[in-house]
């Protein structure tokens, strides 16, 4: 019995550790594809009974592009998901070790002395080619997809807003929207380098509690 459980433990601890660290994060991107596209459907009765004009047309090619682009988004998020999970526990490994060795290999840039550990039998993979490329873009485009339809989203909205609102609503729509720019922007700066996520880190610890 003992045996046993000891023989499933590292393959169920192998399945977690795969699961948690990159099958979810993609799944959580499915489902924030399939939300968005529900909220882009919803925005189209906007126009509805509007009359047929440019900047209408310009609005509902917006919202439907956005929404197209979600939709799609939504699918191959769950199409990636279902490869991930159909992976052998041998694939699995390869490619937990591969990520780590990156990852290792990123945190330790400019320290040769340090040791990645991880052996190089996982990562001695000949270069894709370019075929091959195309086949691993296809399981990470979801996410690139999900910001575009996003961005058509808020554009269509602004058209709409300015289209049909006052001029002073307009512009403090504009305002609450433009808001959350810089804190988007520093999302996508925080970057790899260490002693700044140090920083963030420290900061996010001593902002616990306080929301």
């Amino acid at each position: 019995m003992s045996t046993s459980s000891a023989d499933s433990t590292p393959s169920a601890s192998l399945y977690v550790l795969f699961t948690n660290g990159t099958v979810k994060p993609i799944s959580h991107n499915h489902l924030q594809a399939g939300f968005v596209a529900a909220i882009q459907a919803q925005l189209l009765g906007l126009t509805n009974g509007a009359p047929d004009t440019p900047t209408v047309r310009a609005i509902n090619s917006f919202f439907i592009g956005g929404m197209l682009l979600d939709i799609m988004a939504a699918m191959m998020g769950y199409l990636t998901i279902r490869w991930l999970e159909r992976l052998r526990d041998d694939e699995q490994r390869i490619l937990d070790k591969v990520l780590t060795y990156k990852t290792n290999a990123r945190k330790l840039s400019g320290k040769p002395e340090a040791v990645v550990p991880y052996d190089n039998d996982s990562i001695k993979i000949a270069p894709p080619g370019l075929m091959h490329k195309f086949m691993a873009l296809s399981l990470m485009i979801p996410l690139p997809f999900l910001m575009i339809g996003t961005i058509a989203m808020l554009a269509g909205i602004y058209v709409h807003v300015w289209n049909s609102q006052p001029l002073v609503v307009s512009i403090v729509v504009t305002i609450f929207g433009s808001m959350t720019a810089p804190f988007i922007i520093c999302d996508f700066c925080i970057g790899r380098n260490m002693e700044r996520r140090r920083f963030i880190i420290r900061r996010i610890s001593e902002l616990q509690g306080d929301w």
